[in-house]
């Protein structure tokens, strides 16, 4: 007899089931899901792209009526201060009501002529079924961050969730269903066992992949993709530079600069990981640092006043203090870390780490987690070699007074996404993604709505 696989929903607060269900793991049972969605979707894709945006309005209200109930969930699911999940959410309503205003405009066909008498119209029209495979740490923005700019663009999308926050999945479900303006089988959330992706992608309905989550699984995912030949958007990893100019004044910017690596409990892919700090204000930076987060409150996420919660998951966790035990022992040093912690829970102590040889994890691999890296530089060669020692390009920062030293400084960095007196963040109107090991292709902006299209000329002589 087959074995079950369950999705198993665990609070990393208090260690409790709260509650499972049963993953989706046969392919016949996908094949019936994915010829109904394929039905909806040619009729979806005929209909002109302000009918297809119609559900936005509607949707974006909702998330905001329900924002209070969807964060609790995420919080506890995988942790996430209670604030944050608020604000995910909410966030996600902005995505919805910048697609509804622009969308018709970046959709819109081009005519142009040859000059030989033909007239030529250049459009973007929808692949089919996008599935997409998203994780845990921001359980509603990323699915809807592909999702809409996907569906509104002509596709479907069926879902596979993270297991661990299906229950944050299944209540967005719930929400969308609700949108009577979207055909039931356009968003379709599947818990699909780990050992279906493989089959489900080689599926002749599933036109098209899009990934979130770490490298390793990125690049399996991909072979997958290539070996059927459908195209793939990654979005993956990160170990972001923070960069601090020596002429910038840190009392007015330590604050953020510390939110940028311990939101989401420092589970962030475009959180800042390595710390550039210059040689002369390398002192003045490590005392700030260690007041401010010896400050930091430890505890449940859903409690107000709470700055860190813990780890998603506990594989997660005993993950991070093996890379924080091998760091060290490999010559990093624990410069600091936080005293307290609860006993209960998947908690890792906010942690300061410094003197970090260059072949050293710390170095070389994601922490994700609270630990923040230190790195020391003394000029622009040495900042900007360090900066691009990674196999990682996703984002970067950099914090200055002089912004046109800052601007010449970023055309040099390596990576998809420069900030520059801000930290990284994502934006429903601008193009998010990175190179090298953090993946290709965007989300967000005109790229993420037209990055499941093909683009189709009609030729036209008179």
């Amino acid at each position: 007899m087959k074995k079950n696989i369950y999705f198993k929903s665990i609070n990393p607060y208090s260690e409790e089931l709260i509650c499972e269900f049963t993953a989706l793991d046969s392919k016949e049972n996908v094949g019936v899901i994915l010829n109904e969605m394929q039905g909806a979707q040619k009729k979806w894709a005929c209909l002109p792209v302000e009918q297809r945006t119609a559900f936005l309005p509607k949707l974006a209200d909702m998330l905001k009526q329900n924002a209070d109930y969807l964060a609790e969930i995420a919080s506890l699911e995988m942790g996430k201060l209670l604030s944050h999940a608020k604000a995910e959410v909410l966030k996600s309503a902005s995505l919805c009501d910048y697609y509804h205003q622009h969308a018709a405009e970046i959709l819109a066909p081009k005519i142009t002529h040859t000059g030989n008498g033909s007239e030529v119209k250049i459009e973007k029209v929808p692949l089919g079924i996008v599935l997409g495979i998203f994780p845990w740490n921001f359980p509603y923005w990323q699915i809807l961050r592909s999702a809409i700019p996907s569906i509104v663009s002509g596709n479907a999308m069926m879902v596979k969730p993270a297991p661990n926050v299906s229950q944050s999945a299944l209540a967005l479900q719930k929400l969308i269903d609700q949108c009577d303006e979207l055909p039931q089988q356009i968003f379709n959330t599947c818990l699909l066992s780990n050992e279906l992706i493989e089959t489900c992608i080689a599926m002749p309905q599933i036109q098209a992949v899009t990934f979130t989550g770490s490298t390793k699984t990125g690049a399996y995912i991909a072979a997958i993709a290539g070996k059927h030949i459908k195209p793939i958007v990654l979005e993956l990893g990160g170990s972001d530079p923070l960069i601090l100019l020596n002429d910038v004044h840190l009392p007015e910017v330590i604050d953020e600069i510390l939110f940028s690596r311990f939101q989401n409990n420092g589970q962030s892919c475009v959180a800042a990981k390595r710390f550039l700090v210059h040689t002369e204000m390398l002192a003045e930076f490590l005392t700030l640092a260690e007041e401010k987060l010896a400050a930091y409150t430890i505890g449940n996420p859903l409690e107000f006043g709470v700055d860190i919660g813990p780890l998603a998951r506990k594989d997660l966790l005993e993950n991070l203090k093996n890379q924080v035990t091998e760091s060290i022992e490999g010559g990093a040093k624990l410069y600091w870390q936080h005293p307290t912690f609860p006993d209960k829970g998947y908690f890792f102590p906010p942690s300061i780490l410094t003197d970090i040889p260059t072949n050293n994890i710390a170095a070389n691999e994601e922490l994700f987690g609270p630990v923040l890296t230190v790195f020391e530089y003394s000029s622009e060669e040495e900042l900007i070699a360090i900066a691009n020692n990674t196999t990682f390009g996703l984002g970067a920062s950099i914090f200055a007074k002089d912004v046109n030293k800052a601007a010449q400084l970023a055309q040099q960095i390596e990576s998809g996404m420069v900030y520059i007196n801000q930290m990284v963040k994502s934006d429903p109107k601008i193009p998010f993604g990175g190179i090298k090991n953090s993946g290709f292709g965007r989300e967000l902006g005109a790229d993420g709505l037209l990055a499941f299209c093909q683009t189709k000329s009609t030729w036209i002589k008179n």
